[in-house]
């Protein structure tokens, strides 16, 4: 077809502009039986959205010389989006009902094919021809951005000559043979439909919002998976729907929360954070339709990959609300519950066509959908679910596994686990079963003493945790440490102790540079007057982004600190001696902290936190002297990340490997450990898994018991991969054994 916009035009849609939200036209008159005294062009929008600097261009065809893409009228804009999300703009003979927010001079053609354009910083003028060529592309386009357009079609084939070319792909019309007189946006989809001609038969609503069109997508979430160990690559997400069903002009939107700043407080409720324009989907003959991100690993299974970084899915364990609507014109990074009550503020679409909420740990998150997905509880915690499904035939929501495909839970483009099939097990799920006593089934609750077992036998993995897991985990699980996974944010290198005056003493954080870490503080729990579980440092991020080098170092006196330690009195910066050593102590990185130092969080001290006076833990690692429980001479550690004891002692120094995020155990003297180049407090840490030493994950030259622990403790992620296939499992165990022992040359 001959009426299309060119790639510039195209681009200039999809550009961003400099207004706050989308502002599109809604509803249009342009005939009526006898004068046409009340033609009138509606836009819709966020209420409080300035109009100023846009126009509405139409154009049709000009003298005989010009008979293609003539300006023919042109309405400049001004004022806002009223509280009804409406904008209306008409002639001064308008009788209709409505009361126009602008009154404007214009004439607009009837029984033709005309466009009309919604743009900013337009600098053409009415008998602008933009098709000079009159081949039905448009030549110039004087105008900043392309906000919105919709074509008034009497002939869907134009030639040109007898009947002139439009210039949008929203379209309506033809009508009864003749363009449209009247036309609207429907309120449940993306489509416009024609109106009567005579206002009479009441289907014009302008100034308010549109009828329904009863052409709803049939649409429904069926699996969702936001996040796995490791790097995320393998997110999707599938919907049930009519087969052919296009999602054009559909957008799914996901609300969540809001990082603080030095300037905003962090807001945990009703933030929108992605919205993805669906225009190119359509759901596949077998109505399971899949949508992923090129990152995927099972391309086969995908019906339509998003660009780059397309699904939005934040790893944190605040709930999360997914919504598909239509007529979407508000943008990310907007609050749509500005006083978090669970009730939306505003609503800048035209319509929910299905929605679906993740539940979190946390009962003061709200949601904005009563179909919900359920809290994941583990033996380490209760999370948003990194995976889940509507089980089959039941249609009733169910938690999966984080790991990815494990025990056959993700079933993306194909019918869902049944729902007689029970919980889908892993290692580290709650129901698993202890992992020193027998059960039925495989896995056992404890993910890294699971891990390990599984690495020696995989039957535990696989058929049942017999006698002989049972067995195994008693000597396994003392390999298990810390996770390799790593999160946005996260902590990195850590000095609590060194021979002498403890003077170097150091935490240090990574993640993506500029981020900002307003809501975030490092809190410190070990022992005090009331036991276990006290909090002994708290040190507040306010104000804070991370630096350009995507490392930020809290005390170390020796160096430039990032920023001070704050332990002192009035929050000034203690030099040496502000960790505490020769105990276990565990270190949270939280959002939301409301506490206090010197507050008791486990008052009864049997090793659970009784108060947790945060939003979420973002990251955590403690440093263990005694593993034992209870422990021996010292307080509990607290968090399912351990690393130590180093010997008989808790480890002095602990740091993360830059490519594989597994915690190593450094050298007490910090001179040493300098000198082996594993302590770089302020920059980036050693990679563990680079060059030809593939094993050596903690980088001292040899591939030893240390190293089988790392690689244990990614098992199933990319962090302890030997033979760089991208999965660490049981053919990396079988390279790693056969240079074990054996130094890197």
């Amino acid at each position: 077809m001959n009426h299309r916009l060119t790639v510039a035009t195209l681009a200039l849609c999809l550009a961003p502009t400099a207004f706050a939200q989308s502002v599109v036209l809604s509803e249009i008159r342009v005939d009526e039986p006898g004068f046409d005294l009340s033609e009138y062009v509606e836009l819709a929008g966020v209420a409080g959205t300035s109009l100023n600097g846009l126009s509405v261009v139409v154009v049709g065809d000009g003298d005989a010389g010009s008979p293609n893409g003539v300006v023919e009228s042109v309405i400049a804009l001004s004022g806002s989006i009223g509280s009804s999300g409406r904008f209306l703009v008409a002639e001064a003979t308008f009788s209709l009902a409505a009361t126009p927010d602008l009154f404007a001079d214009f004439e607009l053609e009837s029984s033709d094919n005309t466009t009309f354009f919604l743009v900013s910083g337009f600098t053409g003028g009415v008998g602008t021809d933009l098709d000079t060529n009159d081949d039905g592309t448009i030549d110039s386009t004087p105008w900043t951005a392309l906000l919105s357009s919709v074509a008034f079609v009497r002939n869907a084939s134009p030639d040109g000559v007898t009947d002139e070319f439009y210039y949008s792909t929203t379209k309506v019309g033809p009508e009864g043979g003749d363009s449209p007189a009247h036309a609207y946006l429907c309120a449940d989809s993306a489509s416009w439909k024609a109106g009567a001609l005579d206002p009479a038969s009441g289907s014009d609503t302008p100034g308010a919002a549109n009828p329904a069109c009863g052409s709803t997508v049939a649409l429904s979430f069926s699996e969702l998976r936001t996040k796995q160990p490791g790097n995320d690559t393998d997110e999707y997400v599938e919907f049930i729907g009519t087969p052919g069903a296009s999602l054009a002009g559909l957008t799914y939107i996901v609300l969540g929360d809001r990082a603080g700043t030095a300037t905003n407080p962090a807001d945990y409720s009703g933030y929108v954070e992605m919205a993805l324009p669906l225009d190119g989907a359509v759901v596949p003959a077998d109505g399971r339709l899949v949508i992923a991100e090129p990152t995927v690993t099972f391309p086969l299974d995908v019906d339509w990959v998003t660009p780059a970084d397309g699904l939005l899915f934040e790893d944190n364990s605040t709930a999360r609300t997914h919504l598909i609507v239509a007529g979407w014109t508000g943008a990310i990074n907007t609050d749509l519950d500005t006083n978090n009550d669970g009730t939306l503020d505003s609503t800048p679409w035209l319509s929910v066509v299905t929605s679906v909420a993740v539940l979190g740990p946390f009962t003061t998150d709200q949601v904005y959908s009563s179909n919900t997905i359920p809290a994941d509880v583990t033996s380490t915690g209760t999370f948003t679910a990194g995976h889940a499904y509507l089980c089959s035939p039941d249609n009733q929501w169910t938690v999966g596994a984080f790991t990815f495909y494990s025990g056959g839970g993700d079933t993306p483009g194909a019918v869902n686990r049944a729902c007689s099939a029970g919980p889908v097990l892993e290692c580290g799920e709650a129901t698993a079963g202890a992992c020193n006593v027998e059960h039925a089934t495989p896995f056992c609750s404890d993910t890294n003493c699971c891990t390990a077992v599984c690495v020696v036998d995989p039957d535990c993995c696989v058929t049942t945790w017999d006698a002989a897991c049972v067995a195994q985990a008693a000597t396994s699980c003392a390999a298990a440490t810390a996770s390799c996974e790593f999160v946005d944010v996260r902590l990195n290198e850590i000095r609590i102790d060194m021979p002498s005056t403890d003077t170097l003493e150091f935490v240090e954080l990574a993640g993506t540079p500029g981020a900002a870490l307003g809501d975030l503080t490092l809190v410190v729990i070990g022992d005090g007057t009331g036991g276990s579980g006290v909090v002994e440092r708290a040190r507040s991020l306010a104000g804070v982004v991370m630096p350009a080098d995507g490392t930020l170092l809290i005390g170390n006196p020796a160096l430039t600190p990032d920023v001070g330690n704050g332990a002192g009195t009035g929050g000034a910066n203690v030099t040496q001696d502000w960790l505490e050593n020769s105990d276990n102590l565990t270190f949270f990185l939280v959002r939301g902290w409301t506490g206090v130092v010197a507050a008791d969080l486990d008052t009864n001290d049997d090793g659970t936190l009784d108060s947790t006076p945060w939003v979420e833990v973002v990251d955590g690692i403690a440093l263990v002297e005694s593993a034992t429980t209870p422990p021996v001479g010292t307080e509990y550690a607290y968090g399912a990340n351990r690393i130590g004891p180093d010997g008989a002692f808790v480890p002095g120094h602990v740091w993360r490997c830059q490519d594989t995020g597994c915690w190593n155990i450094g050298l007490f003297d910090p001179t040493a450990n300098q000198t082996a180049g594993n302590e770089t407090p302020g920059t980036s840490n050693v990679e563990c898994d680079v060059g030809t030493c593939a094993g050596d994950f903690n980088a001292d030259g040899v591939r030893d018991g240390a190293d089988l622990g790392a690689l244990l403790a990614g098992w199933g992620t990319s962090s302890g991969d030997v033979n760089d296939d991208g999965t660490t499992d049981g053919a990396d165990l079988g390279a790693f054994l056969a240079v074990f022992g054996q130094p890197c040359e």
